[in-house]
């Protein structure tokens, strides 16, 4: 990166903070004329092709808003820092973002909109308010990028975008395994929020253990073991990375009643509930305000519960029951109430027996996708760093 000259964003485009037309006259929302993008639209760790909006904005609107050309480059920069997106149609935005139009001469918008993505630590570095960062567009201006030459840019360009598809590629893919096994599971047992199919309905505590982790704050320790809570647990895997550590006495100590053993499922139970996941590790760990669902000498199958769980059933009864005020929360006892079918054992084993094979290939796509992220970060640290 030192061998190119480092310019700043202001220096490259036209920077545009966008705005929102007053939503009190309902005549500049009467009609989907001009796409009007907001951070929801926005893709986590990838750059979004912006062309289809949640929201429009009609012609009525055309005097409250700044238009923005084809390939301007958008960065949501108030609230979630430092997501990137680059419009491919004419279109506006609202006040979370900068848009920077690039002049055609000195930048090209794919290079530009890569280049703003490995600045994302840094913009959430100069955020600069405790309570919802915010970059400004004078200090959103100011940040340094490396100027190739339009050749090089181009070239540049081309090597991300193809590698960043086969990343995108391979994600689809395990979004379309992830659906299909909801469409077996559908298929199999019906659904579940009307009992399609008609099955015995009891309890989930009367077929399986039903508990939950400490409600204690044992004091952390730098080296020990981790206690996994809501935040650790991720979709379908614990992140111990991020766990806080607590010594031996206070693992043996919380699991004397909550330990959690290879193929129970855990579940959050504050903020973001549900989320089940088989626990498959070699790693010793507590849980705290995670509910732990059993399967010893159980007539359910721990891949059929964790499907329904995952499933519309799951979401249509915290609505009857979560308690949340300002934070979501279920209660124990609000889960082992749940209303679960119990279909045939055979028919639950049947649908894991599935469930394991689709696993498998998930297996082999998700290598895949770690070598071809691998792929993306090292073109970017060559490119950039």
């Amino acid at each position: 990166m030192g061998k190119w000259e480092m310019v700043r964003l202001g220096d490259v485009g036209t920077i545009v903070t966008g705005s929102t037309p007053p939503k009190k006259e309902t005549i500049f929302y009467d009609s989907d004329d001009i796409p009007f993008f907001k951070p929801n639209d926005f893709s986590e760790d990838t750059i979004e092709k912006l062309t289809i909006p949640n929201e429009y904005v009609s012609e009525k609107a055309r005097k409250k808003i700044r238009l923005l050309p084809v390939g301007s480059v958008l960065v949501t920069c108030i609230g979630t820092i430092g997501k990137v997106g680059i419009a491919t149609c004419e279109s506006t935005c609202n006040q979370q973002i900068n848009a920077i139009i690039p002049h055609d001469k000195v930048i090209v918008s794919e290079y530009l909109a890569n280049v703003v993505l490995t600045r994302r630590a840094y913009l959430k570095q100069i955020a600069n308010a405790p309570v919802v960062p915010i970059i400004n567009k004078s200090n959103f201006s100011e940040v340094l990028i490396p100027l190739p030459p339009l050749d090089e840019q181009k070239r540049i360009a081309k090597n991300l975008d193809l590698a960043s598809e086969i990343v995108k590629g391979y994600k689809e893919q395990l979004t379309e395994l992830d659906k299909l096994v909801q469409s077996v599971f559908y298929e199999m047992f019906g659904d579940p929020v009307i009992n399609e199919k008609g099955w015995e309905i009891q309890s989930l505590q009367s077929v399986c253990d039903v508990r939950d982790g400490t409600h204690d704050s044992p004091t952390y320790v730098r080296d020990g073991y981790p206690l996994v809570t809501s935040k650790n647990v991720k979709q379908g895997y614990i992140d111990f990375s991020t766990a806080n550590l607590i010594s031996s006495e206070d693992l043996m100590k919380i699991n004397q009643r909550s330990k959690v053993d290879n193929g129970d499922i855990i579940m959050p139970m504050i903020g973001t509930i549900g989320n089940p996941v088989i626990v498959n590790v070699n790693q010793e760990f507590a849980v705290k305000n995670v509910a732990i669902i059993k399967f010893a000498d159980s007539i359910m199958c721990n891949t059929f519960i964790k499907t329904l769980l995952s499933s519309s059933f799951f979401e249509n009864a915290i609505q009857k029951v979560n308690r949340g005020g300002t934070q979501k929360f279920i209660a124990l006892g609000d889960i082992r109430k749940l209303p679960i079918p119990i279909p045939p054992p055979d028919t639950q084993t049947r649908f894991t027996n599935i469930v394991i094979e689709i696993e498998a290939q998930k297996a082999q796509i998700k290598q895949a996708l770690t070598e071809a992220e691998n792929l993306f970060n090292s073109l970017m640290q060559e490119y950039f760093e």
